[in-house]
């Protein structure tokens, strides 16, 4: 038989891949109160702190299918939560259904007094923002709001839900400052921050003074970080974001992988969804680049590599579909079947509704004269289909009688 050529292949992984995304969509149900509203974005829980002697309402959202799992997540805690919630948990969903990003469990806090809690120091008279050049007397709790959620938030979620260690901070504007101000700490609980427009112009601009001694005295510091700002946004917020990397980029420390960008023509404000979505393509960015190829593919290496992922993210991370369809086609090229299995394998692992992947995962085993392995997977792919209500049942059925009669003979 002619081999496939590379473009016949990817017509087929795109064919695949139609079998059942939009399916796997329509399958993740929402759960609906006792007057049939509709939930979805979270649950309110109220932290009683000590630390800062106040109630602080948090809003917490699970990811799908976290009910009916085992796993432990990575968590986003979201500054402005109540501000923020709906656009940042409908993205992430979207990015985790396409294996973009991890499956994460997603906090927002709600804020009381931005200038309180978000500020890094006391703003003095002729501040920026301040009415009639006093100042704003309640600044500069910074500090004591990183303590409450080190001390305090951080703990009531690995106490109460299935949490990995890896911890992203997300804030815009006064939550953009204070992510920066949490960034230079030594003792940053956080692995990844997405510093969306920072109000870097807080106190005579004390953040970009800060980084020129933080960053030439720490030349280890493992951290991601997404710093964005709307294309449209204040020129002078733009310019002092552009005087903060600048500094990074002469003094960046080893281990500490960091992107700038201006995204599209959207102001202060409008940015943040976009600056949301491209912040966790970044963090997460890792998912699509690999160093398996084709020519240097290594089943025992690839696999290495999935489970590196796992462990970094939590052990519901996987790549994007497409991503293990092109390799496992392109090994499919060159002959090299056993190897396309463990990659199909894999990806039926980390894509278990997708049935169009059990489907060539069958069809590969029975290549390889692995008969049992294909009717094993048949089956499993009928029970999708089943549970799905996908149609494909009596397709499958017809495949099983034809591989039992071949294996009989």
């Amino acid at each position: 038989m002619k081999t496939k050529t590379m473009k016949e292949l990817l017509f087929i992984a795109i064919i695949v891949l139609g079998y059942h995304q939009s399916n796997a969509q329509l399958a993740n149900k929402i759960d609906l109160t006792e007057d049939y509203k509709l939930l979805g974005l979270g649950t309110q829980h109220i932290i009683e702190s000590e630390i800062l002697n106040e109630e602080r309402p948090i809003i917490i959202s699970l990811p799908i299918g976290y009910k009916n799992s085992s796993a432990n997540y990575p968590v986003l805690y979201v500054l402005d939560g109540l501000e923020n919630i709906k656009h940042t948990v409908a993205t992430a969903e979207l990015l985790a259904e396409s294996g973009l990003v991890s499956p994460m469990i997603i906090v927002g806090i709600e804020s009381l007094d931005r200038a309180k809690d978000l500020t890094p120091s006391k703003a003095g008279e002729g501040v920026y923002g301040g009415a009639g050049g006093t100042g704003i007397p309640q600044s500069g709790g910074a500090s004591l709001f990183l303590k409450f959620l080190e001390n305090e938030l951080i703990p009531y979620l690995d106490t109460n839900f299935r949490t990995h260690p890896y911890r992203i901070l997300e804030g815009h504007s006064f939550g953009g400052l204070f992510s920066t101000f949490a960034l230079m700490q030594q003792s940053s609980p956080f692995d990844a921050f997405i510093i969306q427009a920072p109000a870097l112009w807080w106190n005579n601009q004390e953040m970009i003074e800060t980084a020129k001694t933080f960053f030439k005295s720490n030349s280890n510091h493992n951290k991601t970080v997404y710093f964005g700002i709307g294309g449209d946004d204040g020129w002078g917020m733009r310019q002092e974001l552009k005087k903060y990397v600048a500094i990074i980029k002469d003094n960046a420390p080893n281990n500490f992988r960091w992107k700038h960008e201006e995204v599209g023509d959207e102001d202060h404000s409008q940015a943040r969804l976009l600056l949301n979505y491209h912040g966790l393509r970044f963090i997460f960015s890792d998912l699509k680049n690999t160093t398996v190829t084709v020519e240097n593919f290594d089943k025992t290496n690839f696999l290495k590599e999935e489970q590196n992922l796992m462990a970094r993210y939590g052990n519901m991370t996987r790549r994007p579909a497409m991503d293990y369809v092109k390799l496992y086609s392109s090994l499919l090229e060159q002959d090299k079947t056993l190897d396309a299995i463990s990659v199909l394998k894999r990806a039926t692992e980390a894509y278990p509704k997708y049935i169009g992947l059990l489907n060539n995962l069958a069809k590969l085993y029975e290549k390889a004269n692995k008969i049992e392995q294909a009717l094993s997977t048949y089956k499993t792919a009928i029970e999708i289909s089943k549970k799905y209500k996908l149609g494909y049942e009596d397709g499958y059925v017809q495949e099983i009688k034809r591989l039992e009669k071949i294996k009989n003979k």
